[in-house]
This record gives C-alpha cells, structure tokens and sequence, in this order.
C-alpha cells in the first residue's frame, strides 16, 4: 500500500472537508482518505498503483482545492 499526503488551498470548513473526503473516497484505487482541517493535510492510502501522486493533486484542483507547490 502507498501512502501520500498533500497540503491542500481553500479548505475553511467541514463541508470542505467533505467535499474532498466524498470525491477521493468514490475514486478507484484509493483505500483510505485521511484529513486534518487545521494543517490543511489530506492523506491518501492507495490500493494499487494506478493512481501517482500528480493524478490526485490534479483531481483536488479539479474540484477547487489545489495542492500548495
């Protein structure tokens, strides 16, 4: 199992949490979606490796949350 952590833009609230936890979570090949509002840090386990990083970053930008560079 793989493990990355990004540090995300524009999560202010729970509902941003959500957001990211309910797209992440419904993408395949990821197993575990892990996030602390206060550090701005989601965590991701994948299942395989289908997914890389640059994959997930590009998808948390998609959805209004990009990663910090």
């Amino acid at each position: 199992m793989k493990t990355d952590r990004f540090i995300v833009e524009n999560m202010k609230c729970m509902g941003c949490v959500n957001i990211i936890k309910n797209e992440l979570s419904q993408t395949d090949g990821i197993s575990e979606v892990y996030i602390d509002q206060m550090k701005s840090e989601v965590t991701i386990n994948y299942l395989s490796d289908k997914l890389s990083y640059t994959d997930i970053a590009r998808k948390l930008g998609n959805i209004g949350y990009p990663v910090k560079a």
